[in-house]
């Protein structure tokens, strides 16, 4: 090809004995024809490079559309809570370790931060400062958490008001923002049901460092998971508290 190629291109017109002037004078014919021939080989084969260039490239195009060619149905189901659709998740799903652990601190933190004990001082140590609570949480969050709790926590010292939190699901948002629908069930005296209340957080999480003083303290937060941003907001409450403890399988 590269002999052709120079064989072409390289070829020089020989000299032919032609006198030119106001007319022809002498005409070598046997030349013309080579002449034709050359050029037309060399257009002939710039052409044929243009095309191979062409379908090299659409070549190349159809070869990254193909993976676009493959079709997997979905299942969609209407999400009430959010007022949209959302994909079905398949039975066996593939989750990043990071998220599970995520999530589990999640739970940990809105379980901790919305129940009443009937155990006030037990409810206190898991809320005071060097608590798991405590460690898992930034400190701005940490200190509007108090500020804003402290009365409650004065108020239910000496009753028998007991809060159980009940968490229905916990999805990612995206990137270190996770939304939480979970209820609270409010028990008082003389009352055969609780107060059901229906609740959603989103929460801004993080992997950070911890700071410690004393490294002994590690236990609590060994994987520097931080809740710097909480914001809940209330849904009501069930249209039928017994439907709604009989759907969940929880008990009065």
């Amino acid at each position: 090809m590269l002999n052709l190629l120079k064989t072409v291109f390289g070829y020089k017109q020989k000299r032919s004995p032609d006198k030119l002037g106001l007319y022809p004078q002498a005409i070598h014919t046997k030349a013309i024809p080579e002449r034709r021939y050359l050029w037309s080989s060399r257009i002939l084969v710039i052409l044929a490079s243009i095309c191979i260039c062409l379908n090299v490239i659409l070549v190349c195009i159809i070869y990254v559309m193909l993976p676009q060619r493959e079709a997997a149905p979905r299942l969609f189901k209407q999400d009430n809570d959010s007022q949209s659709f959302r994909f079905i998740s398949g039975q066996e799903i593939n989750v990043q370790p990071k998220e599970l652990l995520a999530e589990d601190f999640i739970r940990y933190y809105v379980n901790t931060r919305h129940s009443i004990l009937k155990n006030k001082r037990l409810m206190k140590l898991n809320l005071m400062p060097g608590s798991k609570f405590y460690w898992i949480s930034s400190k701005g969050v940490y200190d509007n958490f108090i500020q804003g709790n402290i009365d409650t926590f004065m108020m239910n010292q000496g009753s028998d008001h007991i809060r159980d939190v009940y968490i229905e699901w916990v999805r990612p948002v995206s990137q270190g923002l996770w939304t939480v629908r979970f209820a609270t069930l409010d028990y008082y005296e003389h009352t055969s049901l609780p107060l059901v209340n229906l609740w959603m957080a989103h929460i801004r999480t993080v992997f950070g460092l911890v700071d410690y003083d004393n490294y002994s303290l590690r236990e609590n937060n060994p994987y520097g998971f931080f809740v710097y941003n909480y914001s809940v907001s209330y849904l009501g409450t069930p249209a039928s508290v017994t439907e709604y403890l009989q759907e969940h399988s929880l008990s009065s």
